[in-house]
């Protein structure tokens, strides 16, 4: 029987994950153990101007659009803001010339 790369995969995969589950320190639950209190849920920070305004720019292509509606719109767009403020943290810009150098090299 010829094997494939789906067979083997498969037998190194159980075979990491045998090798991690018996190298892990077993934990028993302690019966005098308190459960643990859920933090209460953060307010959802209230949305930018400018996400309001650009939420509000959608009625043109939607003008039955209720306000909780764009209320949500607005969240969406302020965590996209998040989202790349997190990817650009020092709010860097690159120039045309900071690409990478190719390096072509022939090899036999």
């Amino acid at each position: 029987m010829k094997s494939s790369r789906r067979v083997f995969l498969a037998g190194a995969a159980l075979g990491v994950g045998a090798a991690l589950l018996a190298s892990a320190p077993v934990i028993e639950a302690s019966p005098t153990a308190k459960p643990t209190v859920s933090p209460t849920p953060t307010p959802a920070p209230t949305p930018s101007p400018g996400a309001l305004d650009l939420a509000r720019a959608m009625r043109r292509f939607d003008p039955q659009l209720t306000d909780a509606q764009l209320e949500k719109i607005a969240e969406g767009i302020e965590q996209g803001y998040a989202f790349g403020a997190s990817l650009n943290p020092h709010g860097s810009f690159l120039q045309n010339g900071d690409a990478p150098v190719p390096q072509f090299e022939v090899r036999p």
